[in-house]
């Protein structure tokens, strides 16, 4: 059994994510602006505001809940 690997907080680097979500039964048109797949990306104000535009957007079309934003802390190494 290989030990458990804990590095250092010095070389790792702790990183909020969010990414855009929704349910298994919402079907995008090719033409939506919202095409990424629910691709991770580093939290941001910028980030931020542009998930929560396309869930308002999304919802309007595809209903209420339909889309979401998730959050994740991702751990990241430092290369040597």
């Amino acid at each position: 059994m290989r030990p458990a690997f804990h590095p250092s907080p010095s070389a790792s680097i702790r990183m909020k994510q969010i990414c855009v979500n929704w349910r298994s039964s919402v079907v995008h048109d090719e033409d939506d602006e919202h095409c990424d797949d629910g691709l991770w990306v580093p939290e941001t104000p910028a980030a931020r505001r542009e998930a929560q535009v396309i869930c308002e957007v999304q919802n309007a079309i595809y209903g209420h809940g339909s889309h979401w934003i998730e959050e994740r802390e991702a751990l990241f190494l430092r290369s040597a």
